[in-house]
């Protein structure tokens, strides 16, 4: 039986169809994270992306406070979440939601 693994934008550029997902934060994100950020709604805070880097770096403005969130995603996202981007942070899990698509991140 073949496994399936859902990739973020990324990793679908990955030549080796047999590579294993790296889970770990910002990488390929874990099926069982996912459900567990969609299974807590009430745990999302808006935000708008501030700035994003080619070394996928982003700096986000949530909406909840006046703090700054830095993270970080193994995949150039700039063009993906420029400046003025509307996202989604939760606040447990180290998820991003962008539109549809939800990435793992790693807090800076």
């Amino acid at each position: 039986m073949q496994q399936r693994f859902e990739t973020s934008p990324g990793d679908r550029n990955r030549t080796d169809e047999h590579a294993l997902p790296v889970y770990q934060d910002g990488h390929d994100l874990h099926p069982i994270i996912r459900h567990a950020a969609l299974a807590t709604p009430s745990d999302w805070v808006d935000a708008i992306v501030v700035s994003s880097s080619e070394d996928g770096t982003i700096e986000l403005s949530p909406m909840d406070n006046a703090r700054t969130v830095r993270c970080w995603h193994h995949a150039d996202l700039s063009n993906m979440v420029p400046t003025g981007t509307p996202v989604a942070l939760h606040n447990i899990y180290p998820v991003l939601a962008v539109g549809d698509e939800i990435l793992s991140i790693r807090a800076l």
